[in-house]
C-alpha cells in the first residue's frame, strides 16, 4: 500500500510517500511563502522524485488539528480534492497522534506513555497523553487545551514518559521534577521521562498513522474529513458568553435529581428506575459544562477487573468530546487490570471512539439488545 501524507499544521510544511510503514521520499521546509503556495509544487517534486503518479497512491492522510486553522484547512482541501478526483480514500490524523507516532518511530513499540505538547498560546497548550502496551498506541488523556501549568496532572512515572513536540523544557522541568519526587516519596515505583528531539517529518508520522487506522478500517472519503479543534474562536466564545470546559465529578444525589428532571434528554436503553437501582451499587461519574450535566458513565469494580454499565451524553452535546472526556478520566484514575464494556454492533461511532482507546473486541452475545443487535464485547 502507498501512502500521500501531507501535512501543514504547523510552520513547517512536509509531505511524504510511504509503502506500509516504509518512508519511500520525503520532503520538508520551513518557507517564508504560505503553505498555499509552497504546497503543491512539494507535491510534485515528490512524484518526481519517487518516480510515481497520484495513480499509484492507495491511501491520502493529513493532519486534521490542532494546529493552525488556515493550515490545517489547506492540507484537508488539497486532500478532499485528490480523492474525489481519483477516488482514493482518505485517513485524518490528529496533530498531538502523529507526534506520538514520531515518538514511536524514533524510540521503538516498547511500554511507556507519551505526552504530546503543541503551543496554543499565551502560555496554554494543546495537549494529549498516549500509552504504549504490547507495541500498541492508544489515547489515554482525551486532547484538550490547558495552561502549561495544568499538563502534568496527567502523566505518572510508573513507565517511561516521553515528551514531543512544541518545546517547553524550562517550564515543564520543575514541575515534572516535583511530581516525580512526590511519587517517589510515595513509596511508588518511577522510571524516567525523556523529552525526545529530532523527530521525522510530521507527514511520515501522519502516514505510519494513517497505515493503521486504514488497518482497522478507520477512513473514508472526503466527506468524513472534518478539522479538529479543540476550542471555539475567542470571538466566538465570547459572543456566547459561554466556558465550554468539560469538568468530571463523582456523582451527588443532587446531581442525579437534575439528570431525572431530564431524563429524556439523555438516550438510554435503561429507564431512570433502573438507573437509580444502578446507583446504589455501581460508582458514577457525571460531565458538567457551564454547571449543567451533560453526561454520566456507571462503572462497576470486583477485584482488579472494571465493567463500563452505561455511558451516556446528552442528545444536544454529542461530537463536542464528552464521551471521550469521561472515558479518559476513567481509564487514568481507576487503578485495574481489565476495563470491560459492551457496545451494541450498530454503534459505529461508539465502538470507533473505544478503538481511539485501545480497548480490542473479545467476543459477542448475539441478539442480545432487544432480541435483535449483538452486543460486542470489548476489553482494554
Amino acid at each position: 500500500m502507498k501512502i500521500l501524507a501531507i501535512d501543514t499544521s504547523g510552520e513547517i510544511c512536509s509531505v511524504a510517500i510511504l509503502e506500509d510503514a516504509k518512508t519511500l521520499k520525503v520532503i520538508s521546509s520551513k518557507s517564508e511563502k504560505e503553505h498555499s503556495q509552497t504546497l503543491m509544487p512539494k507535491i510534485k517534486d515528490l512524484f518526481e522524485e519517487a518516480n510515481l503518479t497520484m495513480d499509484d497512491i492507495d491511501l491520502l492522510a493529513c493532519s486534521r488539528g490542532p494546529g493552525s486553522f488556515t493550515g490545517i484547512r489547506i492540507g484537508m482541501a488539497t486532500v478532499k480534492a485528490f480523492a474525489d478526483a481519483k477516488n482514493i480514500p482518505i485517513a485524518g490524523v490528529d496533530s498531538l497522534k502523529a507526534l506520538a507516532y514520531g515518538a514511536l518511530i524514533k524510540k521503538g513499540r516498547k511500554d511507556c506513555k507519551i505526552l504530546s505538547i503543541i503551543d496554543a498560546k499565551n502560555e496554554n497548550v494543546y495537549c494529549a497523553v498516549y500509552r504504549v502496551q504490547n507495541g500498541n498506541l492508544s489515547l489515554y488523556k482525551n486532547p484538550e487545551i490547558m495552561n502549561i501549568s495544568d499538563v502534568v496532572e496527567y502523566v505518572n512515572f510508573d513507565n517511561p514518559l516521553y515528551i514531543v513536540g512544541d518545546d517547553f523544557e524550562e517550564n515543564l522541568n520543575p514541575l515534572l521534577n516535583a511530581k516525580f519526587s512526590k511519587q517517589q516519596a510515595q513509596g511508588k515505583d518511577t522510571v524516567y521521562y525523556e523529552y525526545v528531539y529530532d523527530l521525522p517529518t510530521m507527514a511520515e508520522a501522519i502516514g505510519l498513522a494513517a497505515k493503521e487506522k486504514y488497518d482497522i478500517g478507520d477512513y473514508g472519503d472526503s466527506n468524513s474529513l472534518f478539522p479538529l479543534y479543540l476550542r471555539k474562536p475567542q470571538a466566538q466564545r465570547q459572543k456566547e458568553g459561554e466556558d465550554d470546559k468539560i469538568t468530571i465529578l463523582e456523582l451527588s444525589p443532587l446531581d442525579l435529581e437534575k439528570i431525572k428532571l431530564d431524563y429524556d434528554k439523555f438516550p438510554n436503553s435503561w429507564n431512570y428506575k433502573t438507573l437509580e437501582e444502578d446507583c446504589k451499587n455501581s460508582q458514577y461519574i457525571v460531565a458538567k459544562q457551564n454547571n449543567e450535566i451533560v453526561g454520566f458513565v456507571g462503572t462497576k469494580t470486583i477485584l482488579d477487573e472494571m465493567e463500563i454499565m452505561n455511558i451516556v451524553v446528552r442528545l444536544d452535546k454529542y461530537n463536542q468530546g464528552i464521551a471521550s472526556n469521561m472515558l479518559s478520566y476513567i481509564i487514568r484514575k481507576n487503578d485495574v487490570k481489565k476495563i470491560n464494556l459492551e457496545v451494541n454492533g450498530h454503534n459505529t461511532k461508539a465502538i470507533k471512539l473505544y478503538r481511539k482507546f485501545g480497548f480490542k473486541e473479545v467476543g459477542m452475545r448475539k441478539k442480545y439488545y432487544e432480541g435483535k443487535d449483538d452486543a460486542i464485547l470489548m476489553t482494554l
